[in-house]
């Protein structure tokens, strides 16, 4: 599936979710926003590290960079957080 293919996908399945998300988040990069996206749709660590053909500390740095964003705590699951959106 091509990147367009599927965030058209996504944003018929999820309609106000990355426009949500840019209101909680404004400051969020082109792969930060995918990953939120990868998140939302439930896909696993493992699965996100080969749809955005990545490393896992590529991946880890991401996320950090998404938790450091939205102020989480290491505590909070950034994926709930994700999920509430």
């Amino acid at each position: 599936m091509s990147t367009d293919d599927f965030e058209t996908m996504f944003a018929e399945t999820y309609p106000k979710f990355t426009k949500n998300l840019v209101k909680h988040c404004g400051n969020l990069t082109y792969s930060e926003i995918r990953l939120c996206m990868l998140l939302r749709m439930g896909y696993p660590s493992n699965k996100i590290l080969e749809i955005l053909n990545i490393s896992k500390s590529t991946l880890a740095n991401i996320r950090s960079s998404v938790r450091h964003k939205f102020g989480l705590e290491r505590s909070k699951s950034l994926t709930n957080v994700i999920l509430c959106i």
